[in-house]
């Protein structure tokens, strides 16, 4: 079994993530010291973590670095959230503080539970007037209400759907009251995460779901991503990645994330601050790896050299973010301690 050590000095840990163009330059240097600061990353051939375009390397942390980030294990996912009574994401005119009826970008989340609800970027959220991917990381505690950044991803709809908030009970009626989102709908395809990250732009974000949907056959009247569902080509090919992976990682009490591939290419990664959020996160996350692997994806060929190269690129990266005190759509920190970070 062939590991590569990685270490960054003097960080308590290394993140592995994605590059960018520049940095794909094949390189034969390689990292051969070994500290006790590192991430372990497993890159044997393993074809327990390989599937048809996609495979996975787990990201393996220090002990120190998980005692240090003690208060992400306590932290609820959004698809836990939104299940969770007291929990709502909603419009947001509703609380009357603005008159704009079209508002796209803006949601409101009200925490009136006991629980601490970490919202990821590129979350995806169904219902409301129309589907939303959230555009910030952000962590919701107890009892408070705050807006959080969102795009569309449902280009021809504004109108309240609630289909799936049924029944006479006072949670139901509240939640239609306050056009609360019915449904949670997994972390999104890379290539979207990528698109509202980078351009924060509302034009191109519709026009990356578009092309998605349309190369899986997924067209739908109001032209949203989580028309994916519609198509049986792609969730056919979908469930069976979903199935496949299905608790691999679950086991290892030290894996905080993983690193993606899928032919050359390293689609990207996403590394959490403690192993519990991480599982908790796991099934949501895997959706949208396997969402680029299925409409872009091609046999994994990658070389250890390409990895190498990579993470050793992506040491200097991580480095640079870790200085920066505040947060970054990279890098997201709360109350000093890492939650997530993810490079695209």
């Amino acid at each position: 079994m062939k590991k590569i050590f990685l270490y960054l000095l003097p960080l308590t840990f290394f993140i592995a993530c994605n590059v960018t163009h520049e940095d794909r330059v094949e390189s034969p240097e390689k990292v051969t010291e070994v500290t006790s600061n590192t991430f372990e990353i497993d890159l044997s051939e393993n074809d327990e973590l390989t599937h048809e375009n996609l495979r996975i390397y787990p990201v393996i942390a220090t002990e120190s670095f998980i005692n240090e980030n003690v208060a992400p294990s306590k932290m609820k996912s959004l698809s836990e959230g939104i299940k969770t009574k007291g929990f709502y994401v909603t419009e947001k005119k509703p609380y009357g503080r603005f008159e704009d009826s079209g508002a796209v970008n803006s949601l409101t989340i009200q925490n009136k539970s006991d629980e601490t609800i970490y919202i990821m970027q590129g979350d995806v959220v169904s219902g409301g007037n129309q589907d939303r991917v959230i555009a910030q990381n952000v962590v919701v505690p107890p009892r408070t209400i705050t807006d959080i950044e969102v795009y569309c991803v449902e280009k021809g709809r504004w109108q309240y759907r609630n289909e799936n908030i049924e029944g006479d009970d006072a949670e139901s009626k509240k939640k239609r009251k306050i056009f609360a989102f019915s449904g949670y709908y997994n972390v999104a395809s890379n290539g979207l995460r990528k698109t509202v990250r980078e351009t924060k732009n509302q034009q191109s974000v519709w026009t990356k779901v578009g092309e998605l949907t349309s190369k899986n056959n997924a067209k739908t009247s109001t032209g949203t991503y989580t028309g994916l569902e519609g198509s049986n080509e792609f969730t056919n090919k979908r469930d069976a990645y979903v199935k496949f992976f299905d608790g691999k990682l679950m086991d290892s009490k030290n894996v905080v994330g993983f690193i993606a591939v899928s032919g050359n290419d390293i689609i990207g990664a996403d590394i959490f601050g403690h192993p519990q959020l991480f599982k908790n996160k796991f099934n949501s996350l895997l959706h949208g790896y396997v969402t680029d692997a299925i409409t872009d994806g091609s046999k994994v060929n990658i070389t250890e050299k390409r990895l190498n190269y990579y993470m050793k690129q992506l040491n200097k990266k991580f480095e640079a973010a870790k200085k920066d005190a505040t947060s970054s759509d990279e890098l997201f920190k709360y109350e000093g301690q890492i939650v997530h970070f993810s490079k695209l």
